[in-house]
């Protein structure tokens, strides 16, 4: 049994071996021994070559693996297989972009098992394919089932084009799906989600104000800075808190002052928050 170990190890080496040094048509014997492979095998090789191979070997691959059966293989392998089998199969079809894996990828998103799920999620960010969108909408409701870190890392992936339906789903959604919509929105960066935000920070839920407080923070957006400076004024401690965060991530000195009355809030969270944010500034002026 050792030795029977020792030379499938020994068979997949010189595989791996040559198809690194593979600058042209695949030699028949390599394809040959690559075919006998099981799934499982070639996925492993596969996984750990297929960043230091070229464009040609990549895709003479993509033709053998389907016309071999092995993409079939490894689908079968996310749907059904052990947690290990999962990752390891949506690892190599997110790498080699195969599109038809899409609908078992994002099912495999809301695996229980974390290492599967990472999977997933690394396999549709490498994807980008815009229709799951739909679906990771949907996801946004069924946090228990979908991680919402991972829908966001897929969402983020995708680029603007996931912005304009998230503002839709926030505009229309219950509040537990927007304050996740308002999160992931802050990750974009983008000045086209301002309005929206800032409008949750006036006039949403306690805990909608307070992640647009977060968001307009993490997003960057200077633009947002006087509706925060006024959110500090909020009737909620926890948004009062979240704006002097978000102001000092920021680092907007025109801030200095209100965050200096922050100081003597009635409440230790809006107290402590304001003078790390005043913190951020000082930092920020000795820069």
């Amino acid at each position: 049994m050792f030795w029977q170990r020792r030379r499938y190890r020994d068979q997949e080496q010189h595989l791996a071996a040559g198809l690194v040094k593979c600058r042209g048509r695949l030699p028949q014997g390599l394809r040959r021994g690559l075919s006998r492979l099981d799934a499982l095998a070639l996925a492993r090789l596969l996984d750990g070559l297929w960043p230091r191979l070229g464009p040609a070997t990549r895709a003479q691959l993509a033709t053998l693996v389907e016309e071999g059966g092995f993409v079939d293989a490894w689908i079968r392998l996310l749907e059904g297989g052990k947690a290990g089998e999962k990752a390891l199969a949506a690892t190599i079809l997110g790498e080699m972009g195969i599109s038809r894996a899409l609908g078992p990828l994002l099912a495999a998103l809301g695996e229980r098992d974390e290492g599967v799920q990472l999977a997933a999620g690394a396999a549709l960010v490498r994807l980008r394919d815009p229709r799951c969108l739909e679906p990771l909408l949907v996801a946004l409701a069924e946090p228990r089932r979908w991680p919402p870190a991972r829908v966001a890392e897929v969402l983020l992936a995708l680029g603007e084009a996931s912005i304009p339906p998230l503002l839709a789903l926030l505009a229309e959604g219950p509040e537990d799906v927007a304050i996740r919509v308002v999160g992931i929105l802050g990750l974009f960066s983008a000045t086209c989600t301002l309005p929206a935000l800032e409008k949750c920070l006036r006039a949403g839920t306690a805990a909608i104000r307070e992640a647009a407080a977060l968001a307009l923070g993490e997003a960057g957006l200077v633009q947002a800075a006087g509706g925060l400076i006024a959110a500090l004024a909020d009737p909620e401690a926890r948004v009062r808190a979240a704006a002097a965060r978000a102001l000092g991530r920021l680092k907007f000195r025109e801030a200095e002052g209100p965050l200096q009355g922050c100081l003597s809030d009635s409440t230790w969270e809006v107290q402590i928050a304001a003078r790390a944010a005043l913190a951020e500034l000082a930092a920020g002026k000795e820069g």
